[in-house]
């Protein structure tokens, strides 16, 4: 992995309620298994999942070791709960950029706000420790609870990818939204001026 802020020599990355920790063998099972659930992997903006449970062990193998511009996460709850995944693509160093992504695969933890604290705790990471300037996402449309996170994280509203993406029979739009540095720590002013 390169030297973009891996955790392979910090524990965790801690928030109010979530850790989040390198995913580990035994994780592989439970997030690929999240993987196969339509509703979750309706609201995810991730590449294509592993057909079966054998390639996503073995393209967790092959990733170890491996030098890539990515970062990984598994977001447990403070108890250790695996409740999701996290994580930066595309890392690059000489624009200070990355793309993120999340996803809740545990329902139970839906709508109680871990994955706004996941990704608060994230891109502090991004931005403190590895110095990155600007974060983008992109979000379906009809994506509102997480479009609701990514504004009170400070997520900007960029772009309009119209009708980028096929489901359920139709065309929806899939939103661009990034995150410079100064976006997120006046975010972070604002809300701790209000509480």
């Amino acid at each position: 992995m390169k030297d973009f802020g891996s955790i392979e020599g910090a524990a965790m990355i801690l928030g109010e309620k979530v850790i989040l920790r390198a995913v580990e063998p035994q994780d592989i099972r439970q997030l690929w298994e999240w993987m196969q659930d339509e509703e979750i992997m309706r609201y995810r903006d991730y590449p294509a999942p592993p057909r079966c449970f054998a390639e996503a062990v073995k393209a967790y193998e092959e990733s170890l070791g491996k030098e890539t511009n990515d970062l990984r996460l598994a977001i447990t709850t403070r108890e250790g709960v695996l409740i999701g995944e996290t994580g930066l693509r595309n890392v690059d160093l000489r624009t200070d950029s990355a793309d993120f992504l999340i996803a809740i695969g545990n329902k139970a933890y839906w709508g109680q706000g871990f994955g706004t604290d996941a990704t608060l705790a994230l891109v502090k990471y991004a931005f403190h420790q590895i110095n990155l300037h600007r974060i983008t996402l992109y979000v379906h449309s009809f994506n509102a609870r997480a479009i609701r996170v990514y504004e009170k994280c400070g997520f900007k509203h960029e772009g309009v990818l119209r009708e980028a993406q096929y489901m359920d029979g139709r065309h929806s739009d899939v939103l661009m939204m990034g995150l410079l540095r100064s976006d997120f720590e006046s975010a972070m002013q604002s809300e701790s001026q209000a509480a």
